[in-house]
């Protein structure tokens, strides 16, 4: 098959064949033919396997704060360290209602607000027993850092208030937390004795007539 058509023949017929001039254009012809057929060929398998475009991701929902409040009557108390625990609470808008259902129209308004610490370490779950001691608070407080002092020992919260004529009325009680040591443990796991009882042992029970590795270890020193 002819590449080059009759009328791309004919436009050159006026040069004669003998002459290099008629060589050297058909070759420059036949070079501009591949060229633009190589680009082509490039650009029709470039659009080809071209990636198909990706859906642009929904937009995502916008933040939304954390609610001051949930509507809970709750105290919540954790342990900070050896010395000290922390407590957070809410009161709903409900429980001070039923306070004053029980203790007049002005119970909330005449009464103070105060954490009552118990000390459950001697007395678990007796709150009859269980030494205290109380923190006064204010009603724009809503969480308190609590001062005990008191390493491996057990302590629950309730959130009250001081009621004129009524004393002491327990509003919500926090769960139960115990501090940890403030010392490395005084308890020995059996399966991983220090090693001075270790040798203690060996020298204690030692028995035959064989050197022992304890004996080996002082007679090198």
């Amino acid at each position: 098959m002819d590449i080059l058509s009759d009328e791309f023949k004919q436009s050159f017929s006026i040069i004669p064949p003998e002459s290099g001039v008629y060589g050297m254009v058909t070759v420059v012809s036949v070079l501009i033919l591949a060229l633009l057929a190589g680009v082509f060929l490039w650009y029709w398998r470039r659009k080809g396997n071209s990636p198909v475009a990706k859906p642009l991701p929904a937009e995502a929902p916008p933040a939304r704060d954390l609610p001051a409040k949930y509507g809970k009557d709750e105290i919540v108390l954790m342990v900070k360290d050896p010395y000290w625990l922390y407590a957070y609470w809410e009161l709903s808008d409900a429980k001070k209602e039923e306070l004053r259902r029980q203790f007049g129209p002005a119970a909330w308004e005449n009464s103070r607000p105060l954490l009552r610490v118990y000390d459950l370490t001697d007395h678990p779950y007796d709150f009859l027993r269980a030494p205290f001691f109380e923190i006064a608070i204010t009603d724009l407080a809503d969480n308190w850092y609590i001062h005990t002092g008191k390493p491996c020992s057990t302590f629950c919260v309730d959130l009250g208030r001081l009621i004129p004529n009524y004393g002491f009325i327990t509003l919500v009680r926090s769960n139960i937390v115990t501090t940890p040591a403030d010392k490395p443990s005084s308890v020995i796991d059996p399966l991983w004795p220090p090693i001075e009882a270790c040798w203690t042992a060996v020298e204690r029970y030692e028995k035959g007539t064989g050197p022992s590795s304890l004996r080996l270890v002082k007679t090198q020193k």
